[in-house]
């Protein structure tokens, strides 16, 4: 059986409006100029419903408590306030009407004064927040991309396979496969039974063949995208055996799922595996980063080394504590940055009225999209199942950490790995 004996049938799954392309929107976003006289509003609103009470939603009136905070603050600024009131009443006016039906959660970046207003619609949910600066926060934007990128599952069994894409929680793209299998295992006896098993063995063995051919076809473009096969063992099995090696590497896990199985119930078998995965990519990153780091090396511990190596383009993968603040100040005209709090004095012989404080954390995701480094933000959380959920802990009991964290706690809360090592006698950020 050949590529041409199977039927192949491509189906769009549900997207409805929903954000995938956050890589592009990050470094769209990422390259805004920035602007310290009328700053950037970010904000991230819960779309979710409340558990057990369809219908309320208090993401919008969480968001409207939180700018309207951000407005009664500090006065004698006209411009960023009248720029700010306007990315207010813009935010409320969109969820009042345009979030989409799919949406757990949207991303807004505005500044009225520079024109600025972008809306990213989310599948997962976000927990609503506000935060006003020279630029736009893009760390929980970077979170999502990585916590829940795409992802495919392939579901087999002898006749028929199915390959789905999923993004966000949301199947996005399936390919459906059939064999035209001629020959079956029956007949009268003896030989004649015997050849038809053989031959239709053969159709089965073709069959994974040719669907293996169309897994690397459409995972060849996507080389970020990691496989869980479904179906029976001998299944998945034998159409692991029939991939390339380099589609093989990709595979994390199989899972027992019938074909009739309904798109969300792949969903949900299928992301505790993406989630373990996740686990172990960021407790990988840490660890290269940790044990490359030192003079030479090609990784960088702490906040210090880590915006050092960012402000000079030599990060592959910032990895960072999803709970990391720290002080830092800003001169976007040369740009520099540097670490802790407002100096007396500017560090680069500059004009102190370029000087700005800014959120560190989000300067360090903003300058890794910029030098088009990967980001790990790690989860600092540790999964817990319902039963440990209703356990109320003891007042001021620390929540647990994952073991990522805990070893990037020993750092700081910051590193990268490196694509070339830090010069022993390279300037360090905190100058």
């Amino acid at each position: 059986m050949s590529a041409t004996d199977t039927t192949t049938n491509r189906q769009d799954g549900a997207g409805g409006g929903v954000r995938t392309d956050l890589r592009q929107t990050l470094e769209r976003l990422a390259a805004l100029e920035a602007s310290v006289d009328a700053p950037y509003l970010t904000a991230t609103v819960s779309w979710a419903h409340v558990y057990e009470q369809p219908g309320r939603r208090p993401g919008p009136d969480e968001f409207s408590q939180a700018a309207g905070r951000l407005v009664d603050g500090p006065k004698g600024r006209g411009e960023a306030t009248t720029s700010l009131q306007a990315d207010i009443d813009r935010i409320m006016a969109y969820l009042e009407s345009d979030v989409p039906d799919e949406a757990q959660g949207v991303v807004f970046v505005a500044c009225h004064a520079n024109g600025v207003f972008e809306a990213i619609p989310l599948g997962v949910e976000v927990a609503t927040s506000v935060a006003v600066g020279p630029t736009p926060v893009l760390t929980e934007l970077a979170r999502t991309m990585e916590e829940h990128a795409t992802y495919a599952v392939l579901q087999v069994d002898q006749r028929e396979a199915k390959l789905a894409f999923i993004t966000q929680g949301r199947r996005r793209r399936e390919v459906d496969m059939r064999g035209k299998h001629t020959t079956t295992a029956e007949g009268e006896g003896g030989w004649s039974t015997s050849r038809n098993q053989d031959r239709a063995e053969e159709q089965v063995d073709q069959f994974f063949s040719a669907v293996a051919e169309h897994v690397e076809q459409a995972l060849r473009s996507r080389r970020d995208v990691l496989l869980i096969l479904a179906g029976e063992d001998r299944a998945t099995h034998a159409l692991r055996n029939a991939l390339h090696q380099s589609i093989q590497d990709r595979v994390i896990g199989t899972l027992n799922l019938e074909m009739r199985s309904s798109a969300q119930e792949v969903v949900d078998a299928s992301q505790p595996m993406m989630d373990a995965a996740e686990r172990e990519r960021e407790m990988r990153a840490v660890t290269d980063a940790r044990d490359n780091a030192g003079s030479g090396g090609a990784g960088a511990t702490g906040p210090e080394d880590t915006l050092t190596a960012l402000q000079t383009g030599q990060v592959l993968t910032l990895v960072m504590n999803d709970d990391f603040e720290a002080d830092g100040w800003a001169d976007f005209t040369m740009p520099a940055f540097g670490l802790g709090e407002m100096p007396d004095s500017h560090p680069l012989a500059g004009d102190m009225a370029n000087l700005t404080a800014v959120q560190l954390s989000a300067e360090m995701v903003r300058l890794a999209i910029q030098s088009d480094a990967e980001i790990e933000i790690v989860q600092t959380d540790v999964p817990v199942s319902m039963d440990e959920q209703m356990d109320i802990p003891e007042a001021g009991a620390e929540r647990p950490r994952s073991e990522a964290a805990m070893a990037l706690d020993e750092f700081g809360g910051v590193a990268a790995v490196l694509r070339f090592g830090l010069d022993a006698n390279q300037s360090t950020a905190n100058m």
